[in-house]
């Protein structure tokens, strides 16, 4: 907190108390800043290099309809990477105002102004390429206003072709085939999904192509846009859990946490330990889980088809520990919100402790297999790099960050749970390419395992559910045999509970990266603004400076190392 003051008292010294102030507001976290926007690029650049916020964590809207005179808030996440601390900035935005982009400062907040854009309708000054993004280009309306209705369909007979403008070819080039987008001057544009197989979900790239190297692309996605932000305002805190399962459908659990814990904090609650034990277990399995699938389907990207096979059988088993937990395997929705749907079973933690011996010999032997493969490092050695600027740049976090010498972990920096009670290394890299994502994966799959064995050692018996009853589901007998308690469960289940009003962003180390969620309540059971901030979304903006230059091979190996998941991207 005393960071913060000198850091608001330096921010109001250099811009005054008309251009920014403080209001007493119930945030649950972090203080709310509020700025007029005609400062914005310079305050941005203040904070960027003056202060350390060099780290933009995302980007959003709230629409206050009916609520405020001014219509629309934009919302700014940055973070300090050296002081480990985070901010929150708002400014004021009316019905046909703009706000000037932040792309001079960030390359990521092209795709996050987009998006804003393209939900709420907001438009962003100079900003170089404002279209939608999640949408299609012919959807009348921004689907996140209050006033659009959750079933607001609308369907189009054909899709849309690639633009051949965001390439750099001109409109009035003469095509001389259009059925092989053939340009008169041999550049040949190319269609790289959405059903490629190689594209690793419905995700699209139109690149410009002579011969195999790629000279410029584009990226698309939104093909599968399954409205997870709508519904996270139109579904009780309780009912939206199902929803978190599909985000990153390889390690489910974990989103299931990170949602718990953002309401959790709402809510002012302390899970008893071991809930929290059993949580951190639950998390570093799922990672284990993604970073095999990951490196495995990588390999089988580019060749290595043996390689995944190794991993698939541990995989398995780890899905077999997640069953006897809550009956389910890839989509579990078993936290809570203050517990869990269930205990574990008398003697998991023993049978977790015999997966982890076993997991770590092959892993060991994944690693003397594919590691030093001549084939393997020539595929992925200097491939695809970017750099620790470029992943500055575009937000990039998690293995994807460390593998260009990012040393930033959020369960060491900024610890939940019980990982400040644990021993683990932070993997770090320093080339950038695909060969050090695969090293970085590779070995926090190790260090996971580490982890996990001490979660065994060190959890004990007790409860797992806070003793609260605003949020407590009742015990079947109590249901069973108690009016009241049939009175509880059926209140709980048909109108849920109430969160008081405020608003907090939860952030955490996800498989892939940031995972945060940016909840804003107006009181009662429902989310009034639900922000999901997915990993995915920055990492695949990166992907098409990342490529340029290289083979078209070598994008089938860059998409496969950055691990993009469509279920975060099409939130």
């Amino acid at each position: 907190m005393n960071i913060w003051k000198a850091q608001i008292e330096e921010i109001k010294n250099k811009f005054g108390d008309q251009e920014v102030h403080v209001p007493l507001m119930d945030s649950a976290d972090i203080p709310i800043i509020y700025f007029k926007k005609e400062i914005i690029l310079d305050l941005f650049s203040f904070l960027k290099y003056n202060l350390g916020y060099s780290y933009l964590s995302d980007i959003t809207a709230v629409d206050n309809l009916n609520l405020d005179p001014c219509r629309f808030q934009v919302v700014y996440q940055l973070y300090s990477p050296t002081g480990y601390s985070r901010l929150r900035f708002k400014t004021k935005v009316n019905e046909g105002e703009e706000v000037m982009t932040l792309t001079s400062l960030w390359e990521a907040a092209n795709w996050a102004e987009r998006e804003v854009w393209d939900m709420f309708g907001i438009k962003f000054k100079a900003h170089p390429d404002l279209r939608r993004i999640l949408m299609d280009s012919r959807w009348e309306g921004h689907p996140l206003r209050k006033d659009y209705p959750v079933r607001g369909y609308q369907i189009f007979p054909t899709s849309m072709p690639p633009d051949p403008t965001l390439l750099g070819v001109s409109p009035d080039q003469k095509v001389l085939e259009y059925a092989n987008d053939l340009w008169t001057d041999s550049t040949t544009i190319v269609n790289i999904g959405p059903t490629h197989p190689a594209m690793h979900g419905a995700l699209r790239m139109v690149a410009r192509i002579n011969g195999e190297t790629i000279e410029k692309s584009y990226c698309e996605f939104g093909y599968t846009h399954r409205a997870k932000e709508k519904l996270g305002e139109n579904r009780t805190y309780h009912q939206f859990i199902v929803y978190t399962d599909r985000l990153n459908y390889c390690s489910s659990l974990i989103n299931n946490t990170a949602y718990a814990l953002a309401v959790e904090k709402l809510l002012a609650l302390d899970v008893p330990p071991r809930c929290k034990w059993i949580r951190m277990m639950c998390t570093e399995i799922s990672r284990i889980i993604d970073h095999l699938v990951c490196v495995g389907i990588n390999a089988v990207d580019l060749g290595a088809f043996s390689y995944f096979l190794y991993g698939y059988h541990q995989r398995e088993d780890a899905y077999t520990l997640i069953e006897k937990l809550c009956g389910a395997r890839l989509t579990t929705s078993y936290t809570r919100i203050g517990g869990l749907m269930a205990d574990a079973p008398d003697g998991w933690e023993k049978e977790v402790k015999k997966w982890i011996n076993k997991t770590r010999d092959v892993v060991n032997e994944m690693d003397r297999l594919l590691t030093t493969n001549k084939i393997w490092c020539n595929r992925t050695k200097g491939i695809a790099v970017f750099d620790k600027a470029m992943c500055m740049k575009y937000s990039y976090s998690g293995p994807n960050a460390r593998a260009a010498g990012i040393d930033w972990d959020l369960r060491r920096d900024q610890p939940c749970l019980f990982y400040k009670d644990v021993e683990f290394d932070v993997p770090v890299c320093q080339e950038g390419d695909i060969y050090s994502r695969y090293l970085v994966r590779l070995e926090e799959i190790k260090q996971s395992l580490n982890i996990l064995s001490q979660c065994a050692d060190k959890i004990s018996k007790g409860p797992i559910w806070v003793e609260d009853k605003r949020i407590k589901i009742p015990d079947k007998q109590e249901v069973y045999n108690a009016m009241e308690g049939l009175i509880h469960h059926f209140k709980f289940f048909m109108t849920g509970f109430d969160v008081p009003a405020g608003e907090a962003y939860t952030t955490f180390e996800a498989a892939n990266g940031e995972l945060g969620f940016y909840i804003v309540s107006r009181g009662g059971p429902q989310a009034y603004r639900m922000r999901i901030r997915s990993p995915s979304v920055y990492h695949y903006q990166g992907l098409s400076p990342m490529v340029e230059g290289e083979k078209i091979p070598d994008l089938v190996g860059a998409l496969g190392s950055i691990n993009i998941i469509a279920g975060e991207l099409d939130r």
